[in-house]
């Protein structure tokens, strides 16, 4: 039986790809949490599709996270390093917006 953290992420994981089910998109999730299986590096948790759009997620949960501060008024964050590319880091409210149109999805929540 995996442990604690090992049974939260794989809940978490569980949780976004019932997410994308739910907006009808096609996806999967790696077995064993292991994106070798889906023919991706290992660290890849779930592959979603929309046509010829592939997102490769990494499922992280945490009990806190210091970024919620910033989405107080915003739904986009927009994150850099020192020498690193910007991050986009959305709302779940605007995900399911642009998944939605991206997919022609109606009538989803």
């Amino acid at each position: 039986m995996p442990n604690s953290s090992g049974r939260k992420g794989y809940s978490g994981e569980n949780e976004v790809v019932n997410w994308f089910r739910h907006l009808g998109i096609k996806v999967i999730r790696a077995f064993g949490s292991d994106g070798r299986a889906l023919g991706e590096k290992s660290d890849i948790d779930i592959k979603a599709t929309i046509d010829d759009l592939v997102m490769l997620i990494q499922v992280k949960r945490y009990k806190r996270f210091s970024i919620y501060k910033f989405f107080k008024n915003a739904n986009v964050v927009a994150l850099r390093g020192d020498r690193q590319k910007w991050l986009y880091v959305l709302s779940e409210d605007i995900m399911a917006d642009i998944v939605k149109k991206l997919s022609g999805a109606k009538n989803v929540k």
